[in-house]
């Protein structure tokens, strides 16, 4: 682990005992979509166990509020997806959603109706990206946003940004970060009917004057950028003025 991510888990994760490896690779059970069930094949099995050796019983509350957890709660249940054999590894609290976990070690959220899509390149890429956004959610910060056509990514010309935080970075959650300012790219929606992903754009900075500056810079890097019109800081629990920033909490602790 890195130090930020020591950091973060140390406080605030508590452990419990993962599924034995001898449970699974005897349970393991594939379900179809016609709900036939037969034994889970070999590659998805160990992926299981490598995970439940790794990550199973890890429980924690990112900045207060749902935990996220993570294990195979309960049977060892595999399903296809349209990226591979998945199976259900992650409760996220923040989305208070099933997350996936694919057998190369990415994870995938399913939406019924909507297309099966990927979010983590990783867990600890996962972990990661909840411990830089703990480290920085206090500072001052101003929620902007995007759209894309389905499944693309927005256009990004880092060079008006911090450096990338490859570490905290996947398909759906990107950082900049150099410790006196941060970017996150976050995919928001994806799954209504106008046809277009929504992405929210997180400018903080730990001192409110570097704000407006820091706007400024995301705005060169990323076209067709709004202002969030949402009233509601979900990062502070408060409401705010549509269209203003967030004054956050003061802080001097490290991210």
């Amino acid at each position: 682990m890195s130090p930020r991510l020591r950091d973060f888990l140390k406080p605030r994760a508590r452990r419990y005992a993962p599924t034995p490896a001898d449970r699974i690779r005897r349970y393991a059970t594939t379900v179809d979509d016609d709900g036939s069930e037969h034994p889970a094949e070999t590659d998805i099995v160990d992926a299981m166990i490598r995970f439940e050796e790794r990550y199973g019983g890890l429980c924690y509350a990112p900045r207060g509020g749902n935990d996220h957890e993570y294990g195979l709660f309960g049977h060892p249940t595999v399903h296809r997806t349209s990226h591979g054999s998945a199976f259900p590894g992650i409760l996220d609290g923040s989305w208070t959603r099933r997350v996936d976990v694919l057998a190369d070690g990415r994870t995938a959220m399913p939406i019924p109706g909507v297309a099966h899509r990927v979010i983590d390149r990783s867990i600890d890429q996962r972990l990661e990206a909840d411990a830089l956004l703990t480290g920085v959610h206090q500072w001052p910060h101003l929620v902007l946003r995007t759209t894309t056509g389905p499944g693309a990514d927005p256009q990004v010309a880092e060079a008006h940004l911090p450096p990338r935080a490859h570490e905290a970075t996947g398909p759906s959650d990107k950082w900049w970060f150099d410790g006196t300012s941060a970017v996150n790219l976050r995919l928001h929606r994806w799954w209504t009917t106008s046809r277009r992903d929504t992405w929210i754009v997180r400018c903080f900075v730990p001192d409110g004057d570097g704000l407006d500056r820091t706007a400024a810079a995301v705005r060169a890097a990323v076209p067709d950028l709004a202002t969030a019109v949402d009233d509601w800081c979900s990062l502070c629990t408060r409401f705010i003025d549509p269209g203003r920033s967030c004054p956050g909490v003061t802080s001097t602790a490290k991210p």
